[in-house]
């Protein structure tokens, strides 16, 4: 009977605890919009892209100048016993670089074949400067006949510089998908520069024997100019689609790029008229010549890139989901 009495009281509390089936409430679920993006279908490797990079460009110059001198005798001439003072000097710059690029692929199984041009935007210059005093230089005979041996000091002055600015290409790509999303290349073809180049010389002849003489020559002479200089290009790289990177921003249409190139203008030179004053009168005394400047310029490049295809939309589409 206790057994009975306890389990009809224990039956009680719990129906009285419980409640009805049609008291509970049941909190509403809330449908929230999101936004999702699905897994981006491999890129179109196929018709014109166009895009803008940055990155960095080193610019290793040489600059010689063999061709400026003053000699007591000849004036602009060089004759033995007389020596040029060699000028000279060379470096490399680092400038950051920006630009954009246009082209053309097509693509044939796995292979990617184009071609594509651009232009960009650096600047680095390098310069010298020297000054230096050559004593003993043997001078004409002067006074009464049969005349006494003069000697001279030459004091000159160089100064030199060479820069790089802008700069394009036109080339052929070839590259291979590693990837359907990623494609390999090499790239190669012309190049153009904008170079600048200026040189000035400045000397004097000043006598230390014999007593009395003066100052019997000085020289100057400078310029500067600019060119476009033609050369070569060739690197490589690395393009894939962005949206392996940034999902949230671009659709299967950009592709990100990583670029190495090297381009090189060979040597090239420039002439700059100098004058001479002083002893022109005198047989063998030559007043005007040229300093004649051997210049080279190259540099080395690191780009990264995003390029789009000419016609697709840049962001991916996106649908919400109720």
């Amino acid at each position: 009977m206790r057994w009975m009495l306890l389990s009809s009281i224990a039956l009680l509390t719990f129906i009285g605890f419980a409640e009805p089936a049609d008291a509970q409430v049941t909190a509403p679920v809330r449908r929230v919009a999101t936004r999702t993006q699905p897994q981006p279908p491999p890129p179109n490797w196929n018709g014109p892209q166009y895009g803008a990079f940055g990155g960095a460009s080193t610019m290793p110059m040489n600059f010689v100048e063999p061709g400026a001198v003053l000699c007591p005798t000849t004036g602009l001439g060089l004759p033995p016993g007389c020596a040029e003072t060699p000028f000279g000097f060379s470096g490399s710059r680092s400038s950051f670089t920006f630009g954009g690029f246009v082209g053309y692929n097509i693509q044939f199984g796995a292979m990617v074949a184009g071609v594509e041009g651009d232009i960009a935007w650096k600047r680095g210059s390098i310069s010298g400067t020297l000054g230096t005093t050559t004593p003993g230089l043997a001078g004409p005979l002067v006074g009464p006949p049969p005349g006494v041996a003069s000697t001279y000091t030459r004091t000159e002055g160089f100064s030199g510089s060479l820069t790089q600015g802008a700069d394009g290409s036109a080339r052929a790509r070839f590259g291979m998908l590693v990837t359907p999303w990623t494609l390999a290349y090499a790239t190669a073809g012309g190049a153009f520069g904008n170079i600048c180049g200026s040189f000035s010389y400045a000397a004097t002849l000043t006598p230390t024997a014999p007593p009395g003489l003066g100052v019997l020559s000085t020289a100057s002479g400078a310029g500067s100019s600019c060119r476009v200089r033609a050369g070569y290009t060739v690197g490589g790289g690395i393009e894939t689609a962005a949206a392996d990177f940034m999902p949230a921003l671009f659709g299967s249409n950009a592709k990100l790029r990583f670029e190495y190139r090297y381009t090189d203008f060979g040597t090239f030179s420039q002439d700059v008229p100098l004058a001479a004053t002083g002893a022109c009168g005198t047989a063998g005394f030559v007043c005007t010549g040229n300093a004649h400047i051997d210049m080279r310029a190259a540099f080395h490049t690191f780009r990264v890139g995003l390029g789009f295809n000419l016609g697709e939309p840049i962001a991916p589409t996106y649908r919400i989901v109720k």
